[in-house]
This record gives C-alpha cells, structure tokens and sequence, in this order.
C-alpha cells in the first residue's frame, strides 16, 4: 500500500539525485543467484517481474535498471529475469473475480491490526466493511499468479518485483551480507517463507525481533510488496492461505504469525519516486471522512458511540470503577464521583439545558439525583442502575418493581429512581456488574458494539474525597509561561473548547497535595545497582538510534553518563543509551537531578510509562531549545493487560525555565496522586494536571526511565546532525518517594516482583 501524498517535483528531483549518487559508486557482484552454491539449491534460481502489456515503457526501463546489478560470473541481473504479465486493473469485471482466490471486501480492523492509527480508533470497532478497488484486486491477482508459477516450474527460490522499483546504492553488498545471516535450512529444505527486501513500515505500532545486525523478523507493520524473495515452501503456505483478503501487502502481514518471515534492518530496493501510481486504495474514501488524508487533517474527531448523555448510579467504589473503565473501553467521556469540583459548573448547563462536555457522569453529586430535570432537559438521555446484590436482573418492570422492594436503607433515594422509570424499561438499564454478559446488555442498551477485551472487574483506589485526609496545601505555580501543543483527539482527552465551559480558560495555578512523600529509594549511582535498575537494549519507532549498554557509563565525581553516538546497530544508524526501573510503581514523587543533552534532534527524558494499555507521564528536555521542557501525559484506559495503546502526540506542554539546563545540573520532580500531577524544577512548581486536565490521571502501576535518543520528528525535536555527536547527558542523582496517606504504605504503590533486592531495603532508603 504504497499511498504517497509528498509533492511530486520534490520526489522526482530526490529521486535524481539518487541515481546520480548510484551512478558514480563502485559495483559489488551479488554472489547469490545461480542454479547452486558449494553444492547446496539454496541460490536465487529466478527473478518474476510483474509488468503490465501495456506497459512496454516501463519494461524498458526496469531492463536497464536490471543490467545495472552485476551478477557473479560475468552476468547481470536482467539474465534471472522472467516477465510476468499483471493482471489489468481497467480489464477487471469485479463479479467475475474468484472469491476462492481473492475476497473482494475486508474489514477496517483489518487495516488497523497493521497500521494502528489513533485517529481511526472512534470508527474501528463500528463494523466497517471495505470494497477493495478493481486495481487492488489486479495487484493480488498478479502476485498471486507469480507465487502459482513458480510452484509450477518447481523454483526454489524466486525474487519477486514489480516492475517500478528502484535498487539501492548498497543493494549488492547488502543482499549479499543478508543471505550469510540466514537461519540454516529447515527439515523441509529451506531456509526461510519469505525475505522481504522492499518494505515501509507503519508509522505506529509496527512490531519486531531483531535476528541479527541486517535481519529482523517483523510481527506486524509493513506496507509494499515491490521486491521480497519468496521460497518454495513459502508458496506452497501462501496458496494453501488463500483467499486474499483486502489489498495484498495488508493480507500478508496477517499471515506472518503462519510464515517464516524476515526482513532487511533497511529497505534495499525502494519504488521509483518519479513515477505516477496508477493505483487507487480502497482505504482512502475511509480515510478522508475522518480527516487523515484530506487537508483538514486536524479535524477533531468525535466518537460515534452509542446512546449519551448517560446517567448512572452505582451501589459501591467497585461497581463504580468497573461502569467507568467499561464506559471509557466504549469511547466515552465519563465524570465520576471524584470529578465533584465539576459539579457547580455542569449543573448551570444543566439549568440551562445547555450541551454537556461529559458523555456520562456516574454518582456526581448533585447531578444524577436530578434525574427527572435531565429526563426533560436531554431527551437523548439514558439512565443506568448497577447491582451486585442480584444474580441476574432482567430490564422490565417487573424486575424493577421487586428490586424496589429490595432497596436498603442505605439506597431508599434509589426507589424514587426506579419507580420514576418502572414504564419506561427503554431509559433504564439496570445491570449487574460482576455478571458475565456485563459487555452483551451494555452495548445492547448503548447500541454500541462489543469490545474485545473483556468486560473489567476493578479493584479500586481509595478516592480521597472519601477519606477524612487534611489537605498540605495549595502549592502555587512559580512559572506559568507556556505554550499548549497539538496534542492527540480520541475520547480520553477532554478538548479545549469544552473545557471552557467549565470556566477552565487558563492553566492551573496552582497545586494541592494531598497526604505526604516520604522517601523510599535514593540512588546517587555510585555504582549501578543492577537490583534495582535494567539497563534497556532495545528501541521504538520514533526513535533513531537503538539503546546498548556501552553508551551508559558512570561519572568519577559520581553519577551516570548517557552518550549519544553515530554507530550503526541494526536497522540504527544510531546508538545511545536508556535504563528503567525493575519496580512497578502506582502514584508517588520521582526527583532526579541532570543535565541534559544540547544539541538538534536529541531528547532527554525521564518518564513513567506502561502499555496495554498505553499510559505515561513525561518530563523531557529537546536538545534545540534547553531552555524549555516539554510535559506530557498519555492516558487509555483498561485494566492490565488491555491491549489500549492509542495516541502518538499525547497532551504535550512547552514551559519555558528561565534559564538553559544544558549550562548545570538541576532537580527536576513529577508528582503524581490519584487526582493530580505535579512537575517541580527545583523544588518551584511549575505545572499542575487535574482530572480531565485534559485527560484522566493516569492510574496503574508504571516503571520509571530514563534515556537520551535521537527522535524522528523533526518537528517536535529538529533535524539531527551527525556532525554534533557524540555527545552526552549527565545524571547525578534519583530519589523515589511514597505518597503516604493514612491507608497507604511503600508496599501499596509499588511492585517488587522484578526485583531481587528486599523491599524493606528499598524503604530504608540510601
């Protein structure tokens, strides 16, 4: 899926450029096609090129491309290769097409297994059914005809392109190399299905296992069939896959869990940039309606949920947090109980019968009790009654008549409720949580579809406006002087335009610590403690450069030093340096004093992240402007173990320090409780995050890095150069502190279970 939106004279221009460059570089013989090598069939016997008739131009012109590559022997390229003819796209009657072989339609969560884009996540689960288009189905069609012809003609090993490709400038070398780094071969003979040397991974979510320095195997994430080597049991797996389904490049990487695949750490042969695509993608119509491939690419996207405004009242913490998380799971934003500093504002629009920022609201005082107010203000409006106290309850008005007789003491206000809606089983739902079928009735009430996740039981935190806890103090701002970013649309942020209506037009001024920190750990990294500290070797889509060991080094006054290097490693070209906690941490103070990393292209960071789901709280330095930090929070909800890790952009803020980082150290702090997030520079707070400020806080168990890398976007961090580097970031110090309440210890926030070290010597401190 090869969907290019760059303009068109700057590509051909790139383009030229390239070839120019390939032009006057010195040739390296390929050393891997022939019939056999050192007595094995473990060669490249045969070259398919995919070339339409009408086309002819276009043969022409990958001939020469093809003599250009020299084979062993006094050959070329072109002497392996065999013309394929495409099936034609324009000739295609779409009813005729064999649905055994090809299946016309796919669905969107389909496309989004491979390319995760957040901005897709409101119409995902919506059912959407896409029609590929005759083009699309011409290109499956004539892969697939090269997969049956080679099984025809009994090859081992086949390179299979499309006729608009490009070799790169290290092609020769590089295919050579990989072929060395192969796994020997299997039982069956060979030594892989298929080797992809052509690809363009995702921009987000493409998964990963590096084999080896030129190798990886890819989980997901890659677009373009252009050039891949495809073995003998390979075809045979992916003729016995057929069908087919939606565009070939997506339908494939749904096998790979099926196949042996690998793929070059760099794409080696790339498409032409100078020629127009005939191609149309099917996926672009879905596309455009939200707003990624049209010029309103900010358009804010609303989730098309079910039924809303919602109105619950729930019996206990636990049922209350299970609705929440269950609501939030569908694409709601949902105020609850410890969202009371809400109320004053919401029930003005109430009054007014104004539009409401919240899609539900669940025992927020005040408000649900007025349920009769809100039948009449918002005709819309539904209403939701959660039970534990009932094995089953069925939405009728009988089931409702004997739960009223049932009411406690403790919940009479709830009989007023039930009778109010005995006739109307249509705005009531009335739901035990803890019941298997939780999902089924609430989305059958909600009209909403059934997520794949299953339906969450919380245990939930004890909420602080519950407990009778004197508040520290309101802590105030020091530095207000920021600037809010774009940050991510989807429905755990709250936008800026309905943050206004609760008065909320300017940042928090100040803080309002609840409870106390007291200190658990503190590590001067005299020495790495390897009980408590793992030193990453690893990497991420955005990042440039793959984290080793050998970049981290300690300081002789003290401290840890994280070099940023050029060094190839991998699919890299970088290398530098990250370490992580081995705890698992739940709410707390995490201080560390550094200085940061000063250069174009290069963020320094420390950070508490999670995924499944995705959540994270960041304080981090970009290289071009150290005068400035950056603060971020991610927030998807779930519990442990949902597989929720949408957004790329977060809820990034610029604070201007007032001085430059990079010149000192200096202590820089996140705090972070159930209802707030505080980030401090030396000991002044200098920002605050509420809840829904603009998302929710953040709240299962983290661990804490710290790292220094090279990022992709040139936009947030600037263009990398490679002239500057090394170059290094310095941290002297890290303090963890508990936040301590009455009914909180150190054991309570945090998870020992990745460490060796005892946990009462962590609280001891050091």
């Amino acid at each position: 899926m090869n969907i290019i939106k760059s303009n068109r004279i700057i590509m051909k221009l790139k383009f030229w450029v390239k070839s120019l460059s390939r032009r006057i570089s010195p040739r390296t013989e390929i050393n891997i096609f022939g019939l056999k090598r050192d007595g094995a069939n473990d060669c490249i016997r045969l070259v398919y090129v995919i070339n339409l008739n009408r086309q002819k131009k276009r043969w022409e012109q990958f001939a020469k491309e093809a003599r250009i590559q020299k084979i062993s022997g006094k050959r070329n390229l072109l002497d392996f290769c065999e013309r394929v003819a495409a099936v034609d796209g324009r000739a295609i009657k779409t009813d005729d097409v064999i649905s055994s072989e090809v299946d016309k339609k796919y669905n969107l969560k389909e496309q989004f297994y491979v390319d995760p884009d957040p901005r897709l996540i409101h119409i995902v689960n919506n059912n959407i059914v896409i029609s590929m288009t005759p083009e699309e189905i011409a290109v499956a069609q004539s892969h697939l005809k090269a997969w049956k012809k080679m099984v025809d003609e009994n090859i081992s090993y086949a390179l299979i392109l499309e006729d608009d490709v490009f070799f790169e400038n290290n092609f020769a070398e590089q295919v050579n190399l990989i072929w060395q780094e192969l796994p020997q071969q299997r039982e069956d003979g060979y030594r892989f299905d298929i080797l992809y040397l052509s690809y363009r991974e995702v921009d987000r979510g493409a998964e990963k296992k590096i084999h080896s320095m030129n190798l990886f195997r890819p989980v997901r994430g890659l677009w373009w069939l252009s050039g891949y080597v495809l073995s003998y049991g390979g075809a045979i797996k992916l003729l016995n896959a057929l069908p087919i389904r939606g565009p070939v490049d997506l339908w494939i990487n749904h096998q790979f869990n099926k196949l042996d695949v690998f793929a070059t750490s760099i794409s080696i042969i790339s498409q032409r940039s100078d020629w127009k695509s005939d191609n149309k993608y099917s996926i672009m119509p879905v596309l455009s309606q939200v707003g990624i491939q049209s010029d309103k690419s900010l358009l804010l996207l609303e989730r098309k949920a079910g039924r809303k405004p919602i109105f619950a009242i729930s019996s206990d913490d636990a049922e209350r947090a299970s609705l929440q998380i269950a609501l939030s799971l569908l694409g709601y934003r949902c105020c609850n109980l410890v969202s009371d500093e809400f109320f004053e504002d919401t029930a003005k629009l109430v009054d007014n019968a104004q539009p409401l920022p919240f899609d539900a609201y669940i025992d927020v005082a005040g408000i649900v009790s007025r349920y009769k107010q809100l039948d009449v203000q918002y005709p819309e409006a539904v209403f939701i009654l959660t039970t534990r106290n009932l094995n089953e309850v069925d939405n009728t008005v009988e089931a409702i008549s004997d739960m009223s007789a049932k009411i406690t003491e403790r919940r009479k206000h709830h009989g007023a409720f039930l009778k109010y809606f005995s006739n109307r089983p249509e705005k009531l739902l009335i739901i035990n949580i803890s019941n298997v079928d939780g999902w089924d009735r609430l989305c059958n009430f909600l009209g909403c579809d059934v997520p794949d996740v299953a339906f969450p039981n919380m245990d939930p935190f004890p909420k602080m406006d519950k407990l009778n806890i004197n508040v520290s103090g309101q802590v105030p701002i020091k530095v207000a002087d920021c600037d809010l970013l774009e940050h991510d649309v989807h429905p755990w942020i709250m936008p800026a335009a309905k943050l206004s209506n609760f008065g909320r037009t300017e940042i928090t001024r100040y803080g309002t610590r609840t409870g106390s920190f007291t200190r658990c750990y503190a590590d001067n990294f005299e020495y790495i403690n390897a009980a408590y500290w793992e030193i990453l070797e690893n990497t991420f889509p955005s990042n440039l450069a793959r984290f080793q060991s050998e970049n981290l080094s300690l300081l002789d006054e003290g401290g840890i030093r994280m070099i940023l290097r050029k060094q190839k490693s991998g699919n890299r070209d970088y290398t530098s340096a990250s370490i992580a906690s081995k705890a698992k941490y739940r709410y707390g103070r995490f201080e560390v004093e550094l200085k940061p990393a000063k250069a174009e292209g290069v963020l320094t960071a420390f950070f508490l992240h999670r995924n499944d789901p995705w959540q994270e709280i960041d304080l981090e330095f970009l290289g071009k402007d150290t005068s400035r930090i950056l603060v971020n929070v991610y927030y998807n909800p779930g519990e442990e173990g949902t597989n929720y890790n949408y957004g790329n952009r977060g809820t990034p803020v610029l604070i201007n320090l007032g001085f430059d980082a990079a010149d000192n150290f200096h202590r820089y702090a996140i705090e972070w409780e159930s209802d707030e997030i505080r980030w401090f520079v030396d000991d002044e707070l200098v920002h605050v995050r509420g809840t829904w400020e603009p998302t929710p806080i953040p709240d299962l168990p983290m661990q804490f890095h710290i790292n220094t890398w090279p990022s992709r976007s040139e936009d947030l961090a600037g263009r990398l150069n490679s002239q500057q580097l090394p170059i290094n970031s310095d941290i002297r110090s890290f303090v963890l502190s508990a936040w301590m309440t009455p009914f909180l210890t150190c054991d309570d926030h945090y998870d020992y279970s990745n460490m060796s070290v005892h946990s009462d010597a962590t609280r001891g401190g050091a």
